[in-house]
């Protein structure tokens, strides 16, 4: 307590009050993210307004060894921006600044702490989107998607948020401000910073701005739901979709069991006539021509799915949407679940996911348990929800048994671990089945050489050795 004295005096000198607190509920508040199953702890919370006020701040801290975990919208699963030894907060959430958009370069520098979809709307009456989009983006932070390279819907048109990233301003330990790229399109002058930082998860500087790219809002889009009879079908589609319409934007998939949770959560009927074993999303771009329209009537004579509605308007578009985009605040509402992030190669999706199912059919029988994700880029979201009658350490004791048999599935298939919410502290065991020790020793030398004390988001990741 000594040291967090001593920097929140000096720290009075260099910054007005307004921009940090040691109040006790704010300290809680902000030392968490929506994993929700750690035990958050900060001795401050400090709201910068600045690059420069980052740079004071983060300068101080290093000085009187301070651990600091860098924080946006706190809307991560993995514990990257939990803070449960005491640590100081800095929060970005006040540098939300949104500059003007360039429309010649299509680019737009924005603050850390802009919401995602503040950002969106920014840009949309020029006709130009930021085209990382998910169903956070009305509580994420730019610094948040850049620090864990953020996915989401759109990752198998546009990719992730590191394609959409020009320049980064970044503030390392020892206070150094870092403009790494600027805005430029070509720059072959050595190590690619920008990308390094770029899903670091806050452990080697903290993000306080960014040039992004943009990129034109599509004249428009269709949008379909389909049920399935399997997930067999389901791959069927999804490679008839990927061979017909160049404009393939989005697949999204939820297997019959999180479509039921939505429906019961929201009071919704069936949107299709034919009930299947699991369900499709699909969005295309820019389709309006004689071949999209042959194609989209080949996928019922081809066989390739049971039954599909086509939105109508933007009120229709919408509700089709959240029956994919409400899948996890209906399972998770009222109850408690472990959560499980992971991505294969497209091509070995069909094969995990038959295994993956028998696997989890096999050794938890009586547990509910829902499948749904990115088909596009082979990133699936497994839910475990705890059977009412079980004790909360005997279900995170079973569940996480349940995990090795998960990520050894993995490991054979060249799957990740984490295919969208970073390692943090909850994956930070795990890390070893989707990266060898020789790389893992790279990232340790990278994290000395930005952050040699380990004050800066200390044991995310991996734990730092000397």
């Amino acid at each position: 307590m000594e040291k967090i004295d001593s920097f929140l005096t000096e720290l009075a000198s260099i910054l007005p009050a307004t921009h940090f607190t040691c109040d006790a509920g704010e300290c809680e508040y902000y030392a968490q993210d929506w994993s929700r199953t750690l035990t958050a702890r900060a001795s401050a919370v400090v709201f910068p307004r600045s690059t420069d006020d980052v740079s004071k701040t983060l300068a101080l801290a290093q000085r009187l060894r301070i651990p600091v975990v860098p924080s946006g919208g706190r809307t991560g699963l993995s514990g990257g921006a939990v803070a449960t030894r005491g640590e100081v907060v800095l929060s970005t959430l006040k540098m939300n600044r949104i500059g003007a958009v360039h429309p010649g370069s299509m680019t737009l520098q924005v603050e850390a702490g802009a919401i995602t979809e503040a950002v969106h709307e920014h840009c949309s009456s020029l006709g130009l989107t930021w085209p990382v989009d998910f169903a956070s983006k009305g509580s994420s932070t730019i610094g948040g998607n850049i620090a864990t390279n953020a996915g989401g819907i759109r990752v198998i048109r546009y990719g992730n948020t590191r394609n959409w990233v020009l320049g980064l301003t970044v503030v390392s330990m020892d206070g150094t401000i870092h403009r790494f790229n600027r805005d430029l399109e070509k720059n072959n002058t050595g190590y690619d910073f920008r990308q390094l930082l770029t899903g670091s998860e806050g452990t080697l500087g903290v993000i306080t701005e960014a040039t992004l790219k943009l990129c034109p809002i599509p004249k428009s889009t269709s949008l379909f739901f389909f049920s399935l009879r399997d997930f067999k079908q389901l791959l069927g589609l999804f490679d008839y979709a990927r061979s017909c319409f160049p404009g393939l934007s989005a697949f999204e998939c939820l297997d019959h069991a999180s479509l039921s949770e939505v429906l019961t959560f929201r009071g919704d009927p069936l949107p299709v006539n034919s009930p299947g074993n699991v369900y499709a999303l699909m969005e295309l771009e820019n389709t309006a021509d004689s071949h999209s329209e042959s194609a989209l009537a080949g996928i019922f004579e081809h066989d390739l799915a049971l039954d599909g509605i086509m939105a109508r308007n933007d009120v229709e578009r919408k509700k089709l949407w959240h029956y994919r985009e409400g899948v996890a605040e209906a399972i998770l509402t009222g109850y408690l679940v472990h959560q499980e992030d992971v991505s294969v190669p497209v091509r070995t999706l069909g094969e995990f996911y038959a295994e993956i199912q028998e696997r989890y059919s096999s050794t938890l029988p009586g547990f509910q348990v829902f499948f749904f994700g990115h088909i596009g880029d082979g990133n699936l979201h497994i839910f475990i929800r705890k059977p009412g009658s079980m004790e909360r350490d005997d279900f995170y004791k079973t569940a996480k048994e349940s995990d090795f048999l998960l990520f050894k599935t993995l490991e054979k298939y060249g799957g990740s671990v984490s295919a969208e919410h970073g390692i943090g502290l909850l994956k930070k065991h795990a890390i070893g089945f989707s990266r060898t020790p020789a790389e893992i020793d790279l990232m340790r030398g990278i994290k000395l050489g930005f952050d040699p004390h380990g004050l800066m988001n200390p044991g995310k990741i991996f734990d730092q050795t000397r």
